[in-house]
């Protein structure tokens, strides 16, 4: 359809966003892990691969080897949260597939659902339980990408357990915990402990299109620095994707715009509002519709794209699993998630759909149960480029199955791949196009130090490039060497000789 792009125009600047918390987090994690019983990885279920960030494994391999206590033997399992708005049926073929290629137990969670918390605390009660033996207290460390909803987990975990308020910040934008924080307890008889970890972001997004949708998926959750990324990119790039949705949902047999609801029918458009891939003509008619009006009548596209990311961030326009873990093609039911909080109950114009309030808890909170959630079925189609022909009939489990395993072996096998060939593309990727110069080959490393100052680099010619842009004149630096020395402020340059010579 004339509406759809086949290729979506990605940025050709892929940025990095490796902050100093997130080196210094990553140092101390090996220490604090000596005296962990079991690890936790908090990931977005609306990115069940991009929030997979493999340095944490290769941490908990290397501290294995130095598990105190006889028999002891750390945990570790994944939960992936917000579970509200992903798509329910790809859960059990993410949890076989796991389960199959790397032998990891994974769980879904909704953290305002006492069920799904209890799931996750019945296990870590049943690891302290089997241990008590060995392990009088069991301490608990969670760890994951920015703002995949770690703090929001362990309150909800407290919340249960306890029955008491939350303990840690959160929020909506990714860098709320900047650094580890002490216990707090979360179970008693056996005595459960948890600790909150800062979020760390992989120091490499990637190569060309893959980093650059990787990184705008990452955008559009919240999930990395959103001044990383023109907004008007970022809501191009979903725009896009509910166009990729509208097709498929078109392509059904059972077509019924009640069951199966479009953004046209989703966002306050004018009723003979057309699908369009113009992100203007959208902006403008939504911002005549919620009233985002500047001064003399301009209608204010700023605020219309804060307006949609939130909307789509809250489940407002069906839910999302952005990843691709089915081929192309793959038909799609897309159903609006149902979040307690409105977006903006001002506006009339926007249908949302009532919220189910959930069960009330027992008294014990490890013993009480409800019924397991039905899971919905919502296919989701994914982009990758062209035109493609739509199927009427959705795939059977098997089917999906298969097509969601290949998709997680292909993503470890390649990231798994990519972590061993070479850990200087990493360092290439921070530094930009003065990378190229660098004497660094495949199978060379860089360290935390490295790292830093390259991007310390890249943050000066990123600041140096917008002041020549305003038109003023900045003059060009000079870097000592390609392997990120800082000028005359380096450890390489002048200055750091006349300091060294001081000693």
């Amino acid at each position: 359809m004339s509406f759809v792009r086949p290729i979506f125009p990605y940025p050709a600047k892929i940025p990095s966003w490796f902050a100093g918390h997130m080196s210094r987090s990553l140092r101390e994690l090996p220490t604090l892990l000596e005296n962990i019983d079991l690890v936790i990885e908090a990931r977005d279920a609306r990115l069940p691969l991009t929030s997979i960030n493999s340095a944490f494994d290769q941490l908990l391999s290397k501290s294995r080897k130095n598990l105190k206590g006889k028999g002891k033997e750390r945990e570790k399992i994944v939960v992936y949260t917000k579970r509200d708005l992903a798509e329910r049926r790809f859960e059990e073929p993410l949890r076989k597939a796991f389960e199959q290629h790397a032998d990891q137990k994974i769980m879904f969670a909704d953290t305002r659902s006492d069920k799904d918390v209890r799931d996750v605390l019945k296990h870590a009660v049943r690891i302290a339980k089997d241990n008590a033996e060995i392990i009088p207290d069991l301490r608990v460390l969670v760890i994951g990408m920015p703002n995949v909803g770690k703090s929001s987990l362990l309150n909800a975990l407290r919340r249960v357990g306890l029955r008491k308020g939350k303990a840690f910040r959160t929020g909506a934008e990714a860098g709320i915990t900047r650094k580890l924080t002490g216990t707090v307890k979360i179970y008693d008889e056996p005595s459960v402990y948890v600790y909150d970890t800062p979020g760390v972001m992989v120091p490499y997004l990637g190569r060309g299109v893959e980093g650059a949708e990787k990184g705008l998926k990452l955008a559009l959750t919240a999930g990395i620095k959103e001044s990383l990324f023109e907004q008007d990119a970022m809501v191009d790039y979903l725009l896009w994707k509910l166009n990729k949705r509208l097709v498929a949902v078109s392509s059904l047999d059972d077509n019924d715009p009640k069951k199966h609801k479009s953004y046209l029918s989703l966002l306050p458009l004018p009723p003979d509002f057309q699908p369009t891939d113009d992100l203007p003509t959208l902006l403008d008619a939504l911002s005549e519709r919620l009233g985002f009006l500047q001064k003399g009548g301009e209608k204010d596209h700023d605020a219309t794209c804060n307006w949609l990311i939130r909307a789509f961030r809250e489940g407002k326009l069906g839910e999302f699993t952005l990843d691709d873990l089915v081929p192309p093609g793959t038909p799609i039911m897309n159903q609006p998630s149902q979040r307690e909080n409105d977006i903006d109950q001002s506006v009339p114009y926007l249908r949302i759909p009532s919220t189910e309030t959930d069960p009330s808890s027992a008294s014990d909170p490890i013993s009480a149960t409800t019924p397991e959630p039905v899971s919905s079925s919502t296919p989701d189609l994914r982009n990758q480029g062209e035109e493609i022909p739509l199927s009427a009939s959705t795939p059977n489990d098997t089917d999906l199955d298969k097509k969601v395993s290949q998709a997680v072996q292909a993503y470890l096998f390649a990231n798994a791949n990519t972590n061993t060939q070479t850990k200087s593309l990493s360092s290439d990727a921070s530094r930009g196009a003065a990378a190229s110069s660098s004497s660094s080959g495949p199978g060379v490393g860089i360290s935390l130090n490295q790292q830093k100052k390259a991007d310390k680099r890249q943050r000066l010619e990123e600041r140096d490039e917008k002041l020549r842009a305003k038109g003023i004149n900045v003059p060009q630096r000079t870097w000592t060497n390609a392997k990120g020395g800082l000028g005359k402020g380096s450890k390489t340059g002048e200055a750091g000789k006349f300091a060294r010579s001081r000693r």
